[in-house]
């Protein structure tokens, strides 16, 4: 089915505006069978009581939809999406209504339960792997996330790249556990992968370790400086996959070592996100509340028109690159457990360049890749 001649015009005037164009990011489920330090979902008092999922067929439609308004990717997070009994259900479903070519993700510790596999979920549709790694040291890994064993991420790791999928690992920035995370980069050196260097956020439960262990990104650029002396930057083509960091490929590596800097870095003039939580709430901008829930458009078949209000939300977004000097709290709002005010932002202070943030670096070295 074609889009109505209004709902075309709007697609177009979205393109002219030279903004990224968006993706589908699912939160499949609040629930994960891990408890890292930073995050501890399970502390939360609702911890999974409002996870009232979508199914597969609604996750179908929302992306047959997606695709007629030019949408390429889908990306799977949680909690631990694996969790879910359909995700593989979820996976195909995604895959066969954007169609072919589409880029579909999903995020996961790596630790798969029994029935689960890479190979499952390439064959399912799965394009690309995100894969949670913050030490390789067995012992120290159960320390910040409370279980699981780093060698099975490892092998998916290892599995996925075999398979053909693009693999990125996210590693959580951690003053006391920095050096594991400088492990976790150096597997760059003989693997194609792009290593995500996370700045901790002064949000959720690293509020009461935020101080003590925050590391910035100038500062561990400054810690590697041996490695990015010389290094390439990796264009957004060249990476496979879009992201907000930048990647920097040191001379003779395999793969590449990026920056996710939330905290002294603001991205969200770059940002191209549509939120979807658990129960299918749709969330074109963190920052202001022009949520919109998408069952019941799922319902009376007038998606196109959910889509049209997601798009003209971006449209009339803000383009200011630090939204004057804040920053977005994207953690309760991943799921449903928020009320918002209509309208209501909720600012986080983003670290200014002279307290050791990444902006200043970021500008220095800012590429033609956007």
């Amino acid at each position: 089915m074609a889009l109505a001649v209004e709902h075309h015009d709007l697609l177009n005037q979205f393109r002219l505006s030279g903004r990224n164009h968006p993706y589908l990011a699912f939160t499949l489920n609040s629930i994960c069978d891990r408890d890292c330090v930073f995050c501890k979902p399970r502390c939360m008092p609702d911890y999974g009581h409002k996870d009232r999922t979508l199914s597969v067929p609604q996750y179908a439609l929302i992306a047959r939809t997606a695709g007629r308004w030019g949408v390429r990717k889908a990306h799977c997070s949680g909690g631990e999406p694996t969790l879910r009994k359909d995700i593989l259900g979820v996976i195909g479903s995604l895959a066969q209504g954007l169609g072919g070519g589409a880029q579909i993700g999903m995020t996961s510790h790596g630790n798969f339960r029994k029935g689960l596999s890479v190979k499952g979920f390439a064959e399912a549709g799965l394009t690309y792997l995100n894969l949670s790694l913050h030490s390789l040291d067995p012992g120290r890994s159960t320390e910040i996330m409370g279980g699981g064993d780093p060698q099975v991420t490892l092998d998916a790791v290892r599995e996925a790249l075999a398979l053909g999928l693009k693999v990125k690992i996210n590693c959580v920035l951690m003053r006391s556990y920095v050096q594991d995370a400088f492990t976790v980069a150096s597997l760059a050196r003989s693997l194609p992968v792009a290593v995500r260097l996370i700045e901790l956020q002064n949000i959720g439960p690293a509020k009461e370790m935020f101080d003590a262990e925050f590391i910035p990104e100038a500062e561990v650029r400054a810690l590697l400086s041996d490695w990015f002396t010389g290094a390439g930057e990796v264009s957004r083509a060249g990476l496979g996959v879009r992201s907000p960091g930048r990647y920097l490929q040191p001379e003779g590596w395999a793969g590449s070592i990026g920056f996710i800097s939330n905290s002294s870095c603001a991205t969200c003039s770059d940002a191209n996100r549509i939120k979807i939580t658990p129960s299918g709430v749709a969330r074109p901008c963190i920052l202001h509340n022009r949520d919109i829930q998408l069952p019941p458009h799922v319902e009376a078949g007038t998606l196109d028109a959910a889509f049209a209000h997601l798009f003209t939300a971006m449209l009339e977004r803000n383009g200011n690159p630090a939204w004057g000097g804040f920053h977005y709290v994207d953690y309760d709002l991943r799921w449903d457990r928020m009320e918002r005010p209509q309208g209501a932002p909720v600012f986080l202070p983003v670290i200014g360049s002279g307290d050791g943030g990444g902006c200043a670096v970021r500008q220095a070295t800012h590429g033609a890749d956007q």
